[in-house]
């Protein structure tokens, strides 16, 4: 398998969100900072490593989670830690309408535009928010809004989600 990580590094904050999840780093093999003489002797693979993609996708949710967005850098450690390639990683990123891989505020209201949603009056609720946020996927007044797929509520429509990145309250 090829693996070819960016120049991005994570912060600190993407650091501990991937921690929190997948545990601290046991060699530089899974993302720790220097590699030293050990750990150019042995690496994790095979079987166990296989058995830790699964995590990909929850790992994704924890670094959007927290930070709001996945960057370069933080799907990169992500990808190191998992033993996944980088592009498998972006094109799960970039699958899900949830994550986003550009900056954008912490705040974001997801507005389902899928057909009960838009029978029921999604257009509307876009309209309002387009005249309160600005235009969709525009950063106004700290929040940012956007069209998505459906959100599960068809019963309900039309339905909102806003999300609001960082570290969960304890």
């Amino acid at each position: 398998m090829d693996l070819r990580f960016g120049a991005g590094k994570p912060t600190d904050e993407e650091r501990a969100a991937v921690d929190a999840l997948l545990g601290p780093p046991e060699s530089a093999w899974e993302g720790a900072d220097d590699r030293n003489d050990t750990d150019l002797r042995w690496a994790r693979g095979g079987r166990e490593a296989r058995e830790r993609r699964e995590l990909l996708l929850p790992g994704l949710h924890a670094l959007n989670d927290r930070v709001g967005w996945i960057s370069e850098g933080g799907l990169d450690y992500l990808c190191r830690r998992l033993t996944v390639p980088p592009a498998e990683g972006y094109g799960v990123a970039t699958f899900y309408a949830m994550f986003a891989v550009k900056p954008r505020p912490a705040t974001v209201v997801h507005v389902c535009t899928d057909l009960a949603c838009a029978a029921r009056g999604s257009a509307r609720v876009c309209a309002e928010l387009e005249r309160d946020l600005g235009p969709a996927g525009s950063a106004g007044s700290g929040a940012v809004w956007q069209p998505s797929p459906c959100l599960g509520l068809c019963e309900r429509a039309p339905a909102a989600l806003a999300i609001r990145a960082g570290e969960a309250p304890r």
